[in-house]
Order: C-alpha cells, then structure tokens, then sequence
C-alpha cells in the first residue's frame, strides 16, 4: 500500500513539473526510480508526436530500461502550442496565472518567439510582447524557478527571451546566463552551441565565458559530428583562437562538409567566420563552392546574397559559382515583391551590374523604396556606392524616405553612417536630411563610449560639416586616446586635420586640436611595435589605405615593413604588393623582397596573383636588381596558366608586362586571335560598364604598345575608331589655370603662339598638353606648316576634319626638314608620381619611350619644379622653359612682336 501511495505521489510530482500525463510502468520499483532520479545517471527524452511540436522537448529522468509512456500534453501547454498569435499566449496565461508550471513557462515563451519568428522583421512587436503584464509574470517565474529547469529548458528560454529583444542587463537574463555558466561544463554541444549564440547576442564576444568556451571547444574538438553545432562554434570560438587553432577550426569544417549534410546556413556560417577573421582555406572555400553549387536553386535569395559576399570579403575567385549567382539573382529581382528580399538582391548585383541591368534595377528600386525598412535603405546606399552610380532618381526617394517622422530614430549608428557616406559621397545634399543626420550622429557621440564607434562618428560628422562645440569631438577623441587601433588613429588623424583646415570649426581651439594631432600620430608608431604578425600588420595597412592616409603617416607605417622583411612569405608578399599599388609607394627594399620571394616560391602564388606582383613593378616603374629574373618567372607562370585566364584578366597582365617591355609571343598571339577577341566582345557586354571601359583602354594601349615595340609581330593596329569616339567625347573646357600659365609663357619662349600648339594627338593618340618643332638648330618652326593649330580657346564643334587634322601626321601636311624634330611637352600632376618620391609611374616612363620612338623629344614639367620657391618671376619661368625644351646653351631670338601679328591672322582663319 505504502510503494503504490508513493507511486502516485511520483506521478503528481512529474505532472506538476514537467506539464505532461506521466505514469511510471507497473513493474518499475518507486524507490529505485527516485534512486535514479537523485544520481541522474542518464537522461530519456520525451518528444511531441506532433510535428508541429517538435521543438518543444521535455525531459525526465529514468534509466534506459524504465519504460514511461506519454500520454499526451496537459490542457494548458496544449493550447499555448495551439495558439496563433501572442494574444492567445497571453490569454492563455493569464487564466491560468497561478497555477503554471515550469514546463508551460518554458512553452509559452519559445512559443511567441516562434510565432514572431513567422512574420516579417518590419511586422515584429517585440516591444508591445516585452512590456505585457503576463510576459513579467513569465520572468518573475523563470528569475525563482530556473534552477529547476533542465538544460535544454534553460538555454532555449534564454535563446527566447534574448531573440524577444528583453534588455541583456535585465535580471531575467541575468539569472539564466549565471544558471548556464554554472552548468557550463555539463551542457551538451547542442545546448552549449545555444548558449554561445547567446552570448554573442549580449555582446560578450570577447567575455571570459567565451574564451571558456573557446578552451572547452579546443578540448573537445575530435567529439564534435554535427556540422550545424560545429558552424556555430567556429563563428563563436575563431576570433579568440590562435592562427594554428584556427587551421584546425578550418580543417575540421572541411572533414565535417565531407562527413556531414551541411545546409546553406551551416555553409554561410563557417563562411561568415572565415571572412571575420580574414583567413582564406582554399580547400574549404573549394569544398563549400562545390556544395553550394550542387544546392543553387535551393538556397533563400538573401542567404545567397550574403553567402556572395563573404566570398568577395575573402577575394576568393570561382567563375562557375559566381556566374550560378548572378544567373540566380538576376532571375528573382524582377518577381519578388518582398522589400527586403530586392534590397539584398540589389546589393549584391550592384558591383557586377551592367548599363541595362543598372537601369532596370533602378526601376524596380523606386518602386520598392517606399514599402522599405530602414535596413532595406541601408542595403540600397551600399549598392550605389558598390556600382559607384549617381542615380539622381534613387537618391530622391531616399531623401524622401528619411523626411518621414522617426524613420532614423531606431537606427543603429553603422545604418546611419553607410546612409550619410552614400549621400556625400554623391553630394545629394538635402539640408533637412543633413540636419536629421547630424542630430542623430551627435547625440550618438555624446553618448557613445565605444572607440571605434567614436572614429566614425567624428569622421562622419566631419564630412557633413557639423556646427558641433569644438570641446564635443575634442573631449570624445581624447577620452580613449590610448584605446584606438592603428585604422582608427588614422581616420581620426584624417578627421582632425580637417578640422584644422576649417576656421570655422576649429575657432579658438586651434592649438588644442594641434596636440591631439600630434598625439594621434606618435600613438600611430608606438602601436606598430606592438604588431609583430606581417599578416596582421597587412590587415591593419590595407584598410589605412582605403581610408587615403597623409603622407606624414603612411612613411611611418611603410617604414615598419623594415623592420618585418624577414617574415615575408609567398602569401604575404602579394599582400604587400597589392597595398604598394594601391598607396602609389615606392619601398624598395620591400619590393626587392617580394621580387625574392616569388623567384624563390613561384610554385606557392597563385596563378591569378601574379597580375599583383607584375602590376607593382610595372606601375611603380621599379626595376629590382633581380628583375630579369623576377620577369621570366613570372611569364613562365603566365603563359603555363593561359587557358585558365578570363580574357578580361589575361589583357591587365598582358599589360602589366608590357609597361616592362616584356612581350610573350605566345601571350600576343593568344591575345590578338579572332576567337579571343570574339569571346571578349562577350564578356565586355556583361561587365560594369566602367570595368568595361576600363578595359578597353588597356586593349587599346597593349595594341599600341606592339605596335611600336614589336613591329615584327605584325599585329594590325585596329583602334581608330576606338580612339576617336574617345576625341569626341572629350571634355573641350578651357585649360586648367596652371596649362594656361605654361602656355603663355611657353609662346613667349619659342617666338609666339604660331611656334606651338597645344592640346595635341600624336600619332597612335597618344595627348600632348603642347607641342614645337625645333630645326637642326633649334630654331623654333611655325606649326602650321607642319600641322594645324587647334586652340582650345576655340572648341566649337569637333568634325570629321578637325580630328583628321588633330592627328597631325597627315599626308597633306609637309615632312619635317633634315634634322628638325618634334618636341613633346607634358606637366606632370602628382598622380603622374609615386606618392613618396618624385618618381614617374610606369604609365609615363612607356609614354617617354613610345614618344621617343616615333622621333619626339619628351620634356616633363613636374609640378613640384613648376611650383617650386626657385622659379618666382616670369624670367625664372621663361629661363627653366628654355633650358627644358632648348638645353642650356640655347639663346635663341625673342620673337614675340612678329608672332602677335602671325597668331591674329591665323586665329582669323581657323574660326
């Protein structure tokens, strides 16, 4: 009688607790089950039979030969799980307020996070559900009861409550994150996976409990099967790993994709963890390709359009999948009628984006602005900016979008931001909007305490010309001085700087912002020391090269790599190629070390990176002292490698050798055959259409690089049309002030302005800003026995003829007599130079040569020579012309009178 009074007392425990009709089997023994139950040695999961239920899982304890049969949920889970919306949760609850039990605690609050989870992110109402009397009493509940929750109780209500935007400080969840850590190490790698994600929901990405995770993961990493547990791991663990920690990450993913079904969202997440991390495993990224490919039409559009841009995060290239994508995207942004969906659709387009699909993107993006989220407007800037397009259209509607009431008063400070880069940087000035942004930005500042949120806000606030008090920015950049990284103290030094240049802002504080200034750039060179990864150092060198640096500050960043050429790998080396190029820096032992490094390793760079490594030398104009070498390599690779190169890519190789004078008969053939050149008119037509052009223009000057440097080729020279389509379309507006200077000084020197044209196409066009000829003795000849005059005073129209006559080698024009000689003079602006020396770039240097060729003398006019202290009166100038185009010894007539009556006769007959 006592066992069977016991038995029912254990079935009315079981249904108090876990909410379900439980009976213990008549052949199982009450004291042995509580037995087991105290040791809880293992642990029965009871599952829903109905689908619809399947994530609602209750436990109890038992040993594996108990047998407990399932009866069917209690009345009130039943209808909590039968509710349609959060008002039937609520109702629900509150008529059985004081009689609930843990279970249906746990039921109601994964329920209305599931039926939240169902609608559209604009239709969410997490603040309406948060601030319910009956969601408190659920907390008040959960914050006495959670102990007595089991683990998977415990963390999926804190995955619930964190996802119904419940405030991380709140005691709720407070108590169930203190609850989880105390369990920590007994949680499975399911439950543990959870936990992580809500963690990382709070913020504490970087918290002890999260390098404890990291620790536990190290550990345990061989017990890990699931691809899903595991893609949520790495996301969590790699930022805090080690680099040979995170090999091991990137391998185990590899052996899970393998071993496992991975979905697209297990694919994205490990994708995602690469790219934060920036960590390029070829194998893997090959292993995901190849399985996203297989699943292509499967896969949700803004999923896809985020997996695409983790790829191009990594500047992992693969044709095939690219082109699946594109094809893919192209397909549903003309059907869908979901914002969000078009949205992310259209950023993801936007860098690929041809004329036509520009246009029609356009189209549709007017129509959808409107029905947008805020997040959707965000999507919209970054695809402008991505296909660098001015669409006057879009940028009304969005102007008119944020006139709205409210619209930017829930939007984080990075939402913010990308929306007021897009509209400077298409000056879409719109004062109100303006005015909107910098009310937002500023109150943000004022309360921000993150420092990389500080940079940005300073920088941004800068840029829209903020009328802040000068303590505002002064007091933020330095309260967490010491607190910024490299990329940060650059873009605040950028920031202050202008500042500094602008009195109204700067006003009285002016020696105030000087030392911050100062601070800011030591604070830069003590940090490098702190670095002693080239990898990282890399990291932090490209985006201070995006972000365009000061002279100051990049010589002391080049300057570390001195100090790091040792470490310099076959990776690495690409790496600092391609920031040399971008930065326009002239390193040379930097240079001779890559130039080491790929003679030694040319097996370990990548057949597409050797275009970065010709491409430096090339445009740098730098010959290393093992630069023969370098180049033979180099040709080696790339004529091994030929069938792989998309036509577009062989032809920026191609010319990246030619600028060294390096021509691969077997690169020129394939180059100037009729199938390559078939095959590129298709490619052009998909391109973006300033990619195209870009292009083009490399063609053009590769076809004319043969054909002065390798006549023997017989290559045809067949960019006529080509080139004057380029004349025609070419800006005709009065010279720029300093052209004009030269040019009024320069008529005075060679005898007036009949003596010299300005304004010139050369045979295979290339531009002269002028050009003379000089006899046998140097004596000055009119142009216009030897080629017309074109004036720029007198753009008019530009016919057929006139180009003719622009070409100025004509056959109606008289040949030049024995010994004279055309002279070609050009002013160098500073991006004709690298950026930290007054050395030409290998676009001027192939310029000089080709010119040189076809019988010119070539005459530089630097701009830092122009500009310099030396020349101060017209004399000086006069002087330094001379000795430019005549040589020292010259002291040639001064016939400027005559020439005044010759250039107004001739000025009458070319109207």
């Amino acid at each position: 009688m006592g066992a069977r009074l016991l038995q029912h007392r254990i079935n009315f425990l079981l249904r108090r607790q876990l909410g379900v009709t439980t009976c213990l089997a008549s052949n199982v023994k009450p004291h042995t089950w509580l037995l087991n139950m105290q040791a809880k040695q293992s642990r029965t999961v009871i599952t829903l039979k109905n689908a619809r239920h399947e994530n609602s899982k209750l436990f109890c304890d038992a040993t594996p030969s108990d047998s407990i049969t399932v009866m069917k949920p209690d009345p009130i889970t039943d209808k909590i799980l039968k509710a349609h919306d959060e008002k039937d949760v609520f109702d629900v609850l509150t008529a059985n307020k004081l009689i609930l039990t843990n279970a249906q605690v746990f039921t109601a609050m994964d329920r209305l996070w599931e039926l939240q989870k169902l609608k559209p992110d604009d239709n969410r109402e997490f603040r309406a559900i948060v601030e319910h009397p009956e969601f408190s009493h659920l907390c008040d509940i959960i914050e006495s009861n959670c102990r007595e929750f089991d683990d998977q109780s415990l963390i999926k209500t804190l995955y619930a409550v964190l996802r119904l935007e419940l405030d991380p400080s709140s005691k709720t969840v407070q108590q169930l994150v203190l609850e989880g850590q105390r369990r920590f190490n007994d949680l499975d790698f399911s439950e543990l996976s959870r936990f992580g994600v809500c963690l990382a929901d709070m913020g504490l990405h970087t918290s002890k409990l999260m390098g404890q995770l990291t620790g536990l993961i190290q550990d345990k990493l061989d017990q890990i099967n699931s691809i899903r547990e595991f893609s949520n791991f790495i996301n969590l663990c790699i930022s805090l790993s080690s680099s040979s920690f995170q090999i091991k990450l990137a391998n185990k993913a590899l052996a899970l994709c393998v071993s496992d079904k991975p979905t697209s969202r297990d694919i994205r997440r490990i994708l995602r963890a690469l790219t934060f991390v920036k960590f390029c495993h070829k194998p893997l990224l090959q292993k995901c390709t190849t399985l996203l490919l297989d699943m292509m039409n499967d896969i949700e559009p803004l999923e896809l359009c985020m997996i695409n841009r983790y790829y191009m995060l990594l500047g992992f290239e693969h044709d095939q999948f690219k082109n699946a994508v594109l094809d893919r995207l192209k397909s549903v942004y003309s059907e869908t009628t979901n914002p969000a969906v078009f949205a992310g659709v259209f950023e993801a387009l936007a860098p690929e984006a041809s004329s036509d699909l520009k246009l029609q993107l356009e189209d549709e993006a007017l129509d959808m602005i409107p029905k947008m989220s805020i997040d959707g407007i965000v999507r919209i800037c970054n695809g402008l900016r991505y296909m660098n397009y001015r669409s006057s259209n879009i940028l009304k509607r969005v102007l008119r979008y944020l006139k709205q009431p409210g619209v930017l008063d829930g939007a984080s400070i990075d939402k913010c931001i990308r929306i007021a880069k897009t509209l400077t940087q298409f000056h879409a000035k719109d004062e109100k909007v303006y005015d909107l942004l910098r009310e937002k930005l500023s109150k943000e500042l004022s309360n921000c305490l993150d420092p990389h949120d500080v940079s940005s806000l300073v920088s941004m606030l800068v840029d829209l010309e903020v009328s802040l008090p000068n303590t505002t920015i002064l007091s933020k950049i330095s309260s967490s001085l010491h607190h910024y990284n490299v990329v940060e103290l650059n873009r605040l030094s950028a920031s202050v700087k202008e500042i500094l240049h602008d009195d109204k802002m700067v006003s009285a504080y002016h020696s105030e912002y000087t030392d911050v200034l100062g601070d800011l750039n030591r604070l830069v060179v003590k940090k490098l020391d702190d670095i002693r990864s080239i990898y990282l150092f890399n990291d932090f060198m490209q985006t201070v090269v995006a972000e365009g640096p000061d002279l100051s500050l990049i010589d002391e960043l080049m300057q570390h790599y001195n100090k790091m050429l040792h470490k310099i790998g076959p990776q690495a080396a690409v790496d600092c190629a391609v920031i040399l190029l971008r930065a326009r820096y002239l390193h040379k032992p930097l240079l001779d070390t890559i130039a080491e490094v790929v003679i030694k390793y040319p097996h370990k760079i990548n057949f597409l990176n050797i275009k970065s490594i010709l491409l430096v030398f090339a445009n740098l104009n730098y010959q290393a002292p093992s630069s023969e070498r370098l180049l033979r390599t180099s040709m080696e690779k790339v004529e091994s490698s030929l069938d792989r190169y998309e036509p577009n890519f062989l032809i920026k190789v191609a010319h990246a050798m030619a600028l060294q004078q390096k021509f691969s008969t077997k690169v020129t053939e394939r180059l100037f055959s009729l199938d390559f050149l078939a095959k590129l008119d298709e490619v052009l037509k998909e391109m973006p259409p300033y990619q195209a052009s870009v292009c083009r223009m490399k063609l053009m000057q590769l076809n004319r690089a043969v054909r002065i440097e390798c006549p023997e080729s017989k290559i045809p020279w067949f960019h006529d049309d080509y080139c004057e389509l380029l004349l025609k379309q070419r800006s005709h507006s009065m010279l720029p002030k300093v052209l004009k200077d030269i040019q009024g000084i320069l008529s005075e020197v060679v005898g007036g302005a009949a003596f010299m044209r300005s304004w010139v196409v050369t045979p295979y066009y290339y531009n002269l800003d002028f050009e003379c000829v000089l006899d046998a003795n140097k004596t000055p000849l009119m142009c216009a026995d030897y080629g017309s005059v074109l004036n720029k005073s007198y753009p008019g129209k530009m016919s057929t003829k006139l180009l003719a006559d622009l070409m100025q080698w004509g056959s109606h024009k008289k040949e030049l007599p024995p010994g004279a000689q055309r002279v070609a003079i050009d002013f160098l602006t500073p991006k004709h130079l690298c950026t930290n020396s007054r050395h030409p770039l290998g676009q001027v240097e192939m310029k000089k040569r080709h010119l040189e060729m076809m019988g010119y003398k070539y005459v530089m006019i630097p701009h830092y020579e122009w500009f310099s202290m030396r020349l101060s009166t017209r004399d000086d100038f006069k002087n330094y012309l001379r000795e430019k185009i005549f040589g020292k010894s010259y002291t040639g007539p001064d016939k400027s009178k005559e020439s005044a009556a010759v250039f107004k006769l001739l000025s009458s007959l070319t109207r």
